[in-house]
């Protein structure tokens, strides 16, 4: 019974650490950029601007505007990372996924403030549900 009862939490612990764990599979943008991580999705994905400014209180603000080039809907999630002076990425609550969907030949806007206020530059992760 309790050998059973072991074995199937192994197994549910198993299923919810695979339903945790991050996708390698997407887009990234930095400066403007297209990373391939998925080259069928990201050569549909065009960055059309690029723009940063600070806040009142000294965050950076980061907008990225995204075509999508195809005339296929795509249902996708992204998340903005933040990076200090150094270029290394800021240790803090990691920002959650965010659900958007990006209709077929639609330009959308995309914007994030930083959560702490000596950030320098940002990156932004895209990747398909």
């Amino acid at each position: 019974m309790n050998r059973t009862f072991s074995l199937a939490a192994v197994a549910v612990l198993a299923a919810v650490c695979g339903c945790v764990s991050p996708r390698t599979s997407g887009v990234v943008i930095e400066k403007g950029r297209i990373a391939l991580e998925d080259p069928a999705f990201a050569a549909n994905i065009e960055v059309v601007q690029d723009a940063r400014d600070r806040t009142q209180g000294g965050f950076l603000h980061a907008q990225v505007t995204l075509k999508n080039t195809n005339r296929t809907d795509y249902e996708c999630q992204y998340r903005f990372e933040w990076r200090g002076a150094n270029g290394v990425m800021q240790k803090h609550a990691p920002a959650p996924w965010r659900p958007i969907l990006l209709h077929g030949r639609e330009l959308v806007e995309l914007d994030a403030v930083s959560p702490v206020p000596n950030t320098d530059d940002f990156r932004l992760i895209i990747r398909r549900r």
